[in-house]
């Protein structure tokens, strides 16, 4: 089975949950087309702009798109959706940290 190769995006973007009180940030390409698929409003879910993300989400995972499009495209849908909280710096991963000079 081929697999592809997830697109992180520079940064995440923050959404609310389906359930109450739940806040997801969207790192990637990958976890922004699992989210179009499997969380997202249903009231929404067919918009232009959903549609429009999950095919700017796929295409950079495919290798033919962008992940700086595709987050902008996800950004857009969630902001028509309503479920847009904002933008998330990254956080560096366990050993990256970087400690700065006083």
């Amino acid at each position: 089975m081929a697999t592809v190769k997830d697109k992180p995006f520079d940064r995440a973007v923050c959404v609310h949950g389906v359930r109450a009180g739940q806040v997801q940030n969207i790192g990637s390409a990958r976890e922004a087309a699992e989210w179009l698929l499997y969380e997202w409003p249903e009231a929404t879910r067919d918009g232009l702009k959903a549609r429009a993300a999950r095919q700017a989400c796929l295409n950079a995972l495919k290798g033919i798109g962008e992940s700086d499009d595709a987050r902008q495209a996800f950004r857009e849908a969630a902001a028509e959706a309503g479920i847009l909280i904002g933008d998330v710096d990254r956080v560096p991963k366990p050993g990256k940290i970087v400690k700065r000079r006083r």
